[in-house]
């Protein structure tokens, strides 16, 4: 007999047998057809990847230092591979569930607990599948990203079922963050705030407040939040950005370090906190955050290149041609992180370039003069068979990270002739004509060039730094920084990763973030 489940899959993702196949007969009786299952995040990631399915259950306990159920959902946000017409339901202790409530767009659908009851998942089922057909046309759109046809449809749909008006209204603050559209996002949050107070409103609001420059707004929110023991990532990576902006780098370090106890297998917040341990100088804590950003982000959207040389600069702290021992380890980790990113990143040619560049400098940080010259020359030989684009980019790390090598006169040799091929890339001739534009003091027009060039690479840091300090040079000659310039300040400084950069970068970075804080603490 067809019921309301008939032939619709479902993919179980828990690790205790007995329970795996109580939910499978449950479900089989209700009526479900095909049942996949996965013992980790990372194989139940592939597995939908490869293909979608109706319903998921997911186990939040999965064994120490193993990722946890609610992961799978941000790691699917993070590589746009969740679909909202999808159902996804959490298998969580009842106590637990509420404080697991914060996040705005990476929450389950429901909570359920164990052990399992036919009658009464039956009936949750049943209510979240006749809710999830009644917004179909909405939450199909944003499966093809339509965002604006998406918000279109929650407002007719509003009108047609007013009992779905949070439901909706979510979706619609959430879409309007994607869009870039925080101000008109921040209104509806605040809306909903006042109807019901609920952490996932109070986050929305606070991300939506911060992307908009009402910093202020945002603390109060995740002050809030988090007093609550909420254990939401957003919470705490929002809320360190705003200490960070403050330039309170320990305030942040030590949010982050209570944020990895509660979720330790959170690449994220890993990666943050080696990033902040760096900005403060505790390399044995950066040391330890990158180790953990490296294993928990591997094979999802959250793998990062920069976490493996963030790993080997703060290594190479370790460095010295008198300490033997911890020397001589610090080196061979470094060698194998290399590597790794190498395999890791097998088919991406400019890692293989940025990691011989590092090998360079960490064979010189221990006084293996030939060794260091035999990686700059094949860096230098990477980077040459880069693309235009990829070569203008990472010019400035070559020259740097080759000085006092054999490699380093050709290196010098080919940057002019590369400076004047620049020109030919949109964003090349955005980022030169910023910094002439700087040079003969028109900096409004320099900010603009630069923000265009940023808005175009967004990963190459020499351009955001020229960002910030123009905007900074702004403030300096009396010219008030508007909130969306503070905003795109926090996010620039912010998507950097400090660790990784060179050491002069990392100067000029901890000096554009210094005056960055003073300011706003002035306003």
């Amino acid at each position: 007999m067809d019921t309301l489940f008939s032939g619709k899959s479902t993919l179980i993702l828990d690790k205790q047998l007995e329970d795996l196949q109580s939910l499978r007969s449950i479900l089989g009786s209700l009526g479900f057809g095909e049942v996949q299952v996965a013992s980790s995040v990372n194989m139940a990631l592939s597995m939908l990847r490869e293909q979608p399915v109706d319903v998921c259950f997911l186990c939040y306990e999965l064994g120490r230092n193993e990722k946890n159920g609610l992961q799978l959902l941000l790691e699917l946000q993070a590589e746009s591979s969740r679909l909202y017409t999808s159902c996804y339901v959490l298998v969580i202790e009842p106590e637990k569930s509420e404080l697991l409530l914060g996040s705005p767009e990476n929450a389950p659908d429901i909570y359920i607990s164990k052990p399992y009851d036919k009658i009464r998942l039956g009936q949750r089922l049943e209510k979240l599948v006749r809710l999830k057909q009644s917004v179909r046309p909405v939450e199909r759109l944003l499966d093809q990203g339509a965002w604006q046809e998406a918000i279109d449809e929650c407002e007719r749909h509003e009108k047609l079922y007013p009992g779905l008006r949070v439901y909706l209204q979510r979706l619609k603050g959430v879409t309007l963050l994607r869009r870039n559209e925080p101000e008109r996002a921040l209104t509806i949050f605040a809306e909903l705030l006042e109807g019901r107070d609920q952490p996932w409103i109070r986050i929305g609001l606070a991300i939506a407040a911060c992307r908009a420059g009402w910093f202020d707004r945002a603390r109060e929110q995740l002050d809030q939040v988090i007093a609550q023991q909420q254990i939401c990532v957003e919470a705490f990576t929002w809320r360190a950005r705003l200490h960070r902006l403050e330039g309170a780098w320990s305030e942040a370090q030590g949010l982050l370090r209570r944020a990895v106890v509660l979720q330790p297998t959170v690449a994220v917040l890993q990666g943050d906190l080696g990033n902040l341990a760096a900005m403060n100088g505790d390399t044995g804590l950066a040391i330890d955050a990158f180790r953990a950003a490296i294993r928990y982000s591997r094979y999802s959207a959250f793998q990062h290149p920069d976490y493996y040389f963030g790993l080997v600069r703060m290594l190479m702290q370790r460095m010295s041609k008198k300490d033997g021992d911890a020397s001589r380890e610090a080196v061979e980790e470094s060698i194998r992180m290399l590597e790794q990113a190498q395999r890791d990143f097998l088919d991406v040619p400019v890692i293989h370039f940025r990691a011989r560049l590092i090998a360079s400098e960490v064979y010189r940080a221990v006084g293996d003069q030939p060794l260091g010259d035999q990686a700059a020359n094949e860096a230098l030989h990477l980077f040459r068979e880069l693309t235009l684009d990829e070569q203008a980019m990472w010019l400035d790390q070559l020259i740097e990270g080759v000085e006092q090598t054999a490699a380093a006169e050709r290196a010098r040799a080919g940057r002019q002739e590369l400076t004047r091929q620049m020109a030919q890339l949109q964003w090349g001739r955005a980022n030169l004509r910023g910094m002439m534009q700087y040079r003969n003091g028109e900096l409004s027009e320099a900010y603009e060039s630069f923000a265009g060039a940023w808005q175009q690479q967004p990963d190459n840091a020499s351009i955001g730094l020229n960002l910030v300090q123009t905007a900074l040079e702004l403030a300096r000659r009396g010219q008030a920084l508007s909130r969306d310039r503070l905003a795109l300040c926090d996010e620039t400084l912010y998507r950097i990763q400090y660790a990784s950069l060179t050491p002069k970068q990392q100067q000029r970075y901890m000096g554009l973030a210094q005056r960055l804080a003073e300011y706003v603490k002035s306003l």
